[in-house]
């Protein structure tokens, strides 16, 4: 095993230019970035559309396939077995709201085709006004949709809730929706791309023509009784014996995802089944590993811990200042 493995893995985000983005992550998140559109970052990213590259250590320069070839299940976790890396984490800047849109879930992309897509999304920031379209409301069905098709009022047959800063929402494969303006979201998801557009908002694109509809490929994979609210319940905080408190986020077949708050130094002990993902949301955090100098992982940026680390240390990197909430990201 190499000593050096044993350490964050920074990443060079992918950046993607979409119609309906802004400019916060360059604003927010300080990032060095000529002026632009930038609708998404992926952060941690092994997909055909987009991958990452790690930019530090033993595998600086390598893909996360590359690096699970070398390296993996000291990687990914004990007993694991995938070729490239399961998880996609993105962070989301909606200064226009999002196309109408589905995902299938793993069934729907067995029988029909295309990758299996379940995310949440955890709101970083957000305009007073701004919301999430999730769900149809309850009793509306397919001769319902058809009629809002025709008089082009999809947006009302779904539910709208508003986003605010710290609300987690769960959108699994099957269920219709679409980001809002003024949304600043962290996405965790399945390592997928196929998204289906049913409705645009009669939105035209640079050339001046409408973003092409898969609305047959949708119908396909709508999930009609998904009309609970994809609201995730706020849970209290739970004391660890590292020195630290955590409270579940989201929990499911594809990514467990806890928020821990850190007001003084903290050791974790880790169980080598799975990866970490670390995303600090209101500060700026200190990473310690066996045998490594410490990591400054600033504010609203992501690292990855490998399976293999056996224990780490974490503390606000700004002793007396305050806690710092992170976002901590595993399989389950």
């Amino acid at each position: 095993m190499d000593a050096t493995f044993h350490m964050p893995i920074l990443l060079q985000p992918v950046y993607k230019e979409y119609i309906w983005g802004g400019d916060r992550l360059i604003h927010e998140f300080h990032r060095r970035l000529n002026a632009g559109i930038y609708a998404e970052a992926w952060e941690i990213a092994d997909h055909p559309d987009g991958r990452t590259r790690i930019i530090n250590g033993p595998d600086a320069g390598a893909t996360l396939s590359e690096a699970i070839a070398r390296r993996g299940a000291e990687l990914l976790g004990k007993g694991r077995t995938d070729q490239s890396f399961p998880l996609l984490v993105k962070l989301i800047d909606a200064r226009e709201t999002l196309s109408v849109q589905v995902h299938p879930d793993d069934e729907a992309a067995a029988r029909f085709g295309g990758e299996a897509k379940s995310e949440m999304w955890y709101v970083l920031s957000a305009t007073p006004d701004a919301h999430i379209y999730s769900g149809f409301k309850p009793g509306v069905g397919p001769a319902d949709f058809e009629k809002a098709r025709a008089a082009g009022t999809i947006p009302s047959l779904l539910q709208r809730f508003p986003a605010r800063p710290g609300m987690v929402f769960n959108t699994p494969g099957g269920r219709v929706h679409a980001i809002g303006a003024g949304c600043l979201l962290l996405e965790v998801q399945q390592d997928a791309n196929t998204t289906y557009r049913l409705y645009d908002w009669d939105r035209l694109d640079k050339n001046g023509k409408p973003r092409p509809l898969h609305v047959e490929k949708a119908l396909q994979v709508i999930n009609w009784n998904l009309t609970d609210s994809p609201v995730a319940p706020i849970r209290p905080e739970v004391p660890q014996p590292g020195g630290y408190s955590s409270r579940l986020l989201l929990d499911n077949p594809h990514f467990h995802v806890e928020e821990w708050t850190i007001s003084s130094p903290c050791q974790v002990e880790h169980d080598a089944r799975s990866f970490l993902i670390l995303f600090p949301v209101d500060g700026d955090v200190r990473i310690r590993t066996p045998g490594q100098p410490a990591m400054i992982l600033q504010h609203g940026t992501s690292c990855l811990l490998p399976a293999v680390l056996p224990s780490f240390t974490l503390q606000p990197a700004v002793p007396g200042n305050g806690s710092v909430r992170l976002l901590v990201t595993r399989q389950p």
